[in-house]
C-alpha cells in the first residue's frame, strides 16, 4: 500500500479555489484538476471525515457547514455513495452523536444523501502495520477499511500548539475512536501513516474559508481566509499549507516523519492551478506556559496518562487553574 503513496507523490497536484464566491463551482474545477471527478467515473463508496473538534460550529476549529455540505452534494451528484463521520471528541469530552446534532449534520446529510457514522459506534478491529521499521497497531471501523474504496479528508487550516499546523493528515487522528487516543501520542505520526494508508485516504480538501492563527487546534485567532486547498496527496497538501502558512514543513515533526516513513522520492514535485509563492498567510504559533508542559506529556504516553487519566489528574489541573474538558467520573 505505501507504493501507492509514493506513486501518487510524483503526480501530486494541489488546488486552490474559493470557499465563499462560486465555491459550489470551484470544488467542482477542482475535482476535475485534482483527478477525483474522474475517480468518481464508476461507482465508489466514498468516506468524508470533516473536523468536529467540537459539538458546535466555531469558525477556524471545525469545518464550515457550507465547505461540508457543497462537497458532500457534489460527490453523491457524481454517483458515490458517501458516508461522513467523525468520532467521539479526543478527550470524552463530547460524543459524535452531539457533535453531529451541534453542526447540524443530519440535516446536512438529509440534503445530500450522504450517511452519518458515528464512528465511536461502529463494528472495531485491530489493524496492525510496519512503520518507519516499527510495528505499530490501530482500532478503525471495519466499514472504512474494508468497504469504502477511499477517504477524504477535510479538515480546517490551523496551528496546533503541540503539532505546529493541523491538517488533512492530523484530521485523520480522529478516526482512530478511542476517547483517550490523546494517550497514544509517541506514536502518532507512525499511526497517522498506517491510517492514511489503510482509509485509503488519497484525497483531502482544507477548508481555509477561516485560518486558525496563534493558538490552536481548539483556541486561537480565526483569520478570514474565503480559500479551500485541494490534493490528491494528502502529505503534498499539508507541506503546501504549511508553506502557505508561513512554516518551514522541513521543521514540522510530524510532516518529516511521514515524508520519511512513505519514502517520498527525492524531486516530487507540486503541480498547482496558480501560483503558490504568491500566497502569504504568515500565521504564527504562539505556546503558553501550559502548551509547554503538555508538550512533554505529548512525547510521553506515560507521563501523559499521569496528567489526562488518573487520580492526579484533577489536583494538576487545579495547580494550573484550568478545568479537565473529559467528564471525569
Amino acid at each position: 500500500m505505501l507504493e501507492e503513496v509514493r506513486n501518487q507523490a510524483l503526480a501530486a497536484k494541489v488546488y486552490i479555489g474559493s470557499s465563499t464566491a462560486n465555491r459550489e463551482r470551484e470544488l467542482q474545477a477542482a475535482f476535475d484538476f485534482i483527478g477525483l471527478q474522474e475517480e468518481l467515473s464508476s461507482p465508489r463508496k466514498v468516506f468524508v471525515k470533516p473536523n468536529f473538534t467540537f459539538p458546535r460550529p466555531v469558525s477556524g476549529v471545525t469545518t464550515s457547514r457550507e465547505m461540508l455540505e457543497d462537497t458532500l452534494r457534489l460527490l453523491f451528484e457524481s454517483g458515490a455513495e458517501v458516508f461522513v463521520g467523525e468520532s467521539n471528541g479526543g478527550y470524552g469530552s463530547f460524543t459524535a452523536a452531539e457533535a453531529f446534532a451541534g453542526q447540524d449534520l443530519f440535516e446536512i446529510c438529509r440534503r445530500t444523501g450522504a450517511q452519518p457514522v458515528d464512528l465511536s459506534k461502529e463494528e472495531l478491529r485491530e489493524y496492525s502495520g510496519v512503520v518507519g521499521g516499527r510495528e505499530v497497531s490501530v482500532h478503525l471501523a471495519r466499514l472504512l477499511v474494508d468497504e469504502v474504496d477511499f477517504t477524504i479528508s477535510l479538515p480546517v487550516l490551523k496551528v496546533h500548539a503541540m503539532t505546529t499546523v493541523s491538517l488533512s493528515m492530523k484530521n485523520l487522528w480522529g478516526c482512530y475512536p478511542t476517547d483517550l487516543r490523546l494517550l497514544e501520542h509517541k506514536e502518532l505520526d507512525r499511526k497517522l501513516a498506517l491510517i492514511s494508508t489503510l482509509l485509503r485516504a488519497r484525497f483531502g480538501i482544507v477548508d481555509a474559508t477561516y485560518g486558525l492563527d496563534k493558538h490552536g487546534p481548539m483556541e486561537g485567532e480565526a483569520r478570514f481566509l474565503g480559500k479551500f486547498i485541494a490534493s490528491n496527496d494528502l502529505l503534498a497538501l499539508d507541506t503546501a499549507c504549511a508553506r502557505l502558512m508561513g512554516f518551514d514543513p522541513d521543521k514540522i515533526l510530524h510532516l518529516r516523519n511521514l515524508t520519511r516513513f512513505t519514502k517520498r522520492p527525492e524531486g516530487s514535485s507540486i503541480t498547482a492551478n496558480v501560483d503558490l509563492s504568491a500566497y502569504r498567510w504568515a500565521f504564527t504559533l504562539r505556546r503558553d506556559l501550559i502548551d509547554s508542559l503538555s508538550f512533554s506529556c505529548f512525547h510521553s504516553d506515560a507521563l501523559a496518562k499521569i496528567v489526562f487519566n488518573s487520580p492526579l489528574t484533577r489536583p494538576i489541573y487545579t495547580l494550573l487553574g484550568k478545568k479537565p474538558r473529559r467528564r471525569l467520573v
